[in-house]
């Protein structure tokens, strides 16, 4: 199969091929993804302190409330923003995008409020978790395309709360089948951020993530488990190389390398080859990470023959 070009590589070819002019290409790669105002910070970082005082002041004064109240109360936020989510949707970028903070934040006093309420059912707490943590998957997977970014969130929070809460549920005394689910679902955000979703570097990293924490997870959990973050961290770095994703090529070489010093530890009895091996390995993952990663920096000098 082959390389996926790096931008740089087509903007080369562009240059080549009289497409674009090497000012013009500068000029593309040297564009941020997204690009924010001071009065767009400044705005969000007012409305977080906003955002503070009204939890602030909701806290006490419903300290004594009963939960029927806490829960509409919860509720009429969460009506409140979606309403403002969707009056602004349709605006500038910075109005879009503050759009979709306002639908992070109905979705989860939404799910707050429905927590509450199952919370007095007779339903376990891993079946509530299951059940709202799908919700959030179900519109993560909605979203994650038309979104910039709150759908790939909602993504990734819904499908690593279902692969935790499944996990306890199947065997709430060991780990291993929470670490099973993780890295299922931590792969599968790696994977889902090689595609065009919004924020696809957010759904790597948080992948990326869970895959190293489930595989170390497993590693522990198993007496033979030792050679699972090498096999997990194998495929995260396989993801890495085909996609040029930074993200998944530091954790998988992470993975690899964490899976190497378990099974070492395991394995050789003598103090002076596990450090040797150890170091071996560093040293051959540190020149193949650093020879990937010249492939995603971004490089000065358009024209220049591709790594």
């Amino acid at each position: 199969m082959d390389q996926r070009k790096s931008r740089n590589e087509v903007l080369d070819e562009f240059v080549a091929q009289g497409i674009l002019s090497e000012e013009q290409a500068c000029d593309i790669a040297d564009a941020p993804q997204w690009s924010f105002s001071a009065r767009e910070l400044i705005t969000y970082l007012a409305a977080l302190i906003i955002a503070v005082g009204v939890i602030r002041i909701l806290a006490i004064a419903l300290q004594d409330a009963s939960e029927g109240a806490i829960v509409t109360s919860l509720y009429i936020v969460a009506v409140a923003a979606g309403f403002g989510s969707w009056k602004l949707s349709s605006g500038s970028d910075i109005r879009d995008r503050f759009s979709e903070v306002l639908e992070l934040a109905a979705l989860g006093c939404a799910g707050g409020a429905t927590a509450v309420l199952l919370s007095n059912t007779e339903l376990r707490g891993e079946f509530i978790g299951i059940m709202l943590m799908s919700a959030a998957l179900g519109w993560g997977v909605y979203r994650c395309r038309s979104s910039r970014f709150a759908g790939t969130v909602a993504l990734c929070v819904g499908a690593n709360g279902v692969a935790i809460s499944l996990g306890t549920l199947i065997d709430s005394d060991q780990a291993w089948a929470a670490g099973v689910l993780m890295v299922a679902s931590g792969l599968s955000l790696a994977v889902v951020g090689t595609q065009r979703v919004g924020a696809p570097y957010f759904a790597r990293a948080v992948g990326s993530l869970f895959v190293v924490i489930g595989s170390i997870t497993l590693g522990t959990d198993i007496s033979t488990g030792r050679v699972i973050p090498i096999v997990t961290g194998i495929a995260l770095f396989a993801i890495g190389t085909k996609f040029l994703a930074s993200e998944t090529l530091v954790a998988g070489a992470f993975c690899i390398v964490t899976g190497v010093v378990m099974t070492v530890n395991q394995s050789i009895d003598n103090d002076m080859a596990q450090g040797l091996v150890i170091i071996g390995t560093g040293v051959v993952m540190l020149i193949v990470l650093t020879a990937q990663m010249k492939r995603i920096s971004n490089r000065r000098e358009l024209g220049a023959p591709a790594a």
